[in-house]
């Protein structure tokens, strides 16, 4: 994807600003063309978590808060928040620029003028080109989706940004209170949630991401001229394609907290008595293990399928590895995608089994409620482009129901003509990643809705924090001066 240029709005023509002086519409800057921002994504993920990692330490947030008002500001958590506003606020401002602006609400007559060069490039007959605009045209209903879906995304963002945001101030409220050290460091369960929570975050911002890239083939603007047309749609597409597997792959890591969450609730379950404390504690910390098995197991499938993912779609930006990992993801795509559909149910059932037993009940209320976005989110991005695909005109399951309704002559009866319908794969690409903003803002308000937490369980998600400092001031107290 580093092969990627600017976006162009058809020929460049000079424009006189306000002042009289001229510029011309270039795209972005030669900074943001060379970059790789899939690389810079993975590097930017890696480093928050390293850094989250880090921030645990007890030395390491004593440094950070004898930065005095900066403490809060050099945590993770705003850091990644920062980290992701900024890669909105672009995102946002490309749309505005090319979409919105240089191609008129998708209107202008510049998209139809790209096409004819890119056709003129290729040598098309007057045939082939239509098919090829037939292709990646982007009807009323279509363009009013896309417009509309990164306003949608942005009240999304800032809504759920709020809820973590009143997490964040409670744990700091509640420190301070009771004179407890590191007041803008998380307590360990509140620190699982706000990850767990802020899983469409990271999904909003890369679907915009997507978004873009989708919208550069769909209005030809990621051609240009001297560079082969077929070659820019693959790195467009590609890219398209990581930025939601990196989404896919921070939602693993969701789902991995909460299987933390859940597996500390069981630990510490107040239902389990012996008189051995030793053997309690190994049998409770077996046991909340083995009751989450198949949380675990969706988060190292889904990793090793990012991974898989990953290296064939780099491969497949190589002209020399092109054929061969096409060759290798037909192979394995089928099995992997069985295997990963099953650890995706198994995973669903896990959650909503766990969130019924007694200790999470008692610390969390209704927990199946609270994290009914985060399962709601699981099988949207799983489910939602399979099922888009398979209604795309060329699709095998759009074909054999044709043929079924043919053979029986059902035409009439459903009501329905499948020679009139043209929904592409193209144009399925760009609804899934328009129709994951209107359902990130769902998530977040069920998200706000369901998670006002009442006295007990916000105290239950600060009680290992409470445990841990009473133990520092009694081990302090104890040793000898």
């Amino acid at each position: 994807s580093s092969q990627l240029g600017p976006r162009r709005l058809g020929p460049l023509r000079p424009v006189v600003d306000h002042s009289g002086s001229t510029f011309r519409r270039c795209g972005r800057t030669a900074v943001f063309v060379a970059m790789d921002e899939i690389l810079i994504g993975w590097i930017f993920l890696l480093a928050m978590l390293l850094w989250r990692s880090l921030t645990t330490l007890p030395s390491v947030q004593r440094c950070l808060h004898c930065c005095g008002c900066v403490a809060p500001l050099l945590q993770w958590y705003t850091l990644s928040i920062l980290g992701l506003v900024c890669l909105l606020a672009r995102t946002v401002f490309d749309i505005f620029l090319y979409d919105f602006i240089g191609y008129k609400v998708l209107t202008s007559e510049r998209i139809v003028q790209n096409f004819q060069n890119i056709c003129a490039s290729k040598d098309l007959t007057a045939e082939a080109c239509s098919l090829l605009q037939a292709e990646l045209a982007i009807p009323v209903w279509l363009r009013l989706a896309a417009l509309s879906s990164p306003m949608f995304g942005v009240c999304a963002f800032v809504g759920l940004s709020a809820v973590l945001a009143r997490f964040v101030r409670y744990n700091h409220h509640k420190k301070v209170t009771a004179g407890l050290p590191a007041p803008w460091s998380l307590a360990r369960r509140l620190e699982w949630v706000v990850i767990i929570l802020g899983m469409p975050l990271v999904f909003i911002a890369l679907s915009m991401r997507a978004l873009i890239r989708i919208l550069a083939v769909m209005t030809g603007s990621a051609w240009k001229p001297g560079l082969s047309w077929d070659v820019q749609e693959r790195l467009e597409l590609a890219t398209y394609s990581m930025d939601l597997e990196l989404g896919l792959t921070f939602q693993f890591y969701g789902i991995l907290m909460f299987g933390l969450l859940c597996t500390s609730f069981l630990q510490h379950s107040k239902y389990i008595r012996t008189d051995d404390p030793a053997a309690g504690r190994q049998y409770m910390q077996t046991l909340a293990y083995a009751a989450i098995q198949g949380v675990y197991a969706f988060v190292v499938v889904g990793v090793l399928r990012s991974i898989f993912d990953f290296v064939v779609t780099y491969l497949q930006e190589q002209p020399q590895y092109h054929t061969a990992a096409e060759k290798l993801q037909t192979a394995v795509l089928g099995n992997v995608g069985v295997i990963f559909s099953f650890v995706t149910l198994l995973c669903m059932l896990n959650m909503v089994m766990v969130s019924r037993v007694k200790d999470m009940k008692d610390n969390l209320g209704n927990a199946n409620l609270k994290f009914l976005g985060t399962r709601l989110l699981l099988l949207i991005v799983q489910i939602q482009p399979q099922v888009l695909a398979a209604i795309t005109k060329d699709s095998k399951t759009f074909h054999t129901a044709k043929s079924f309704v043919d053979k029986f002559g059902l035409q009439e009866r459903v009501h329905f003509h499948f020679d009139r319908w043209t929904f592409s794969s193209h144009q399925a690409m760009l609804f899934h990643v328009s129709l994951l903003n209107f359902e990130g803002l769902v998530v977040a308000l069920l998200t706000a809705y369901f998670w006002r937490l009442d006295r007990a369980q916000r105290a239950a998600l600060m009680a290992l924090e409470d445990e841990r400092s009473a133990r520092g001031v009694s081990a302090r107290e104890a040793s000898p001066e």
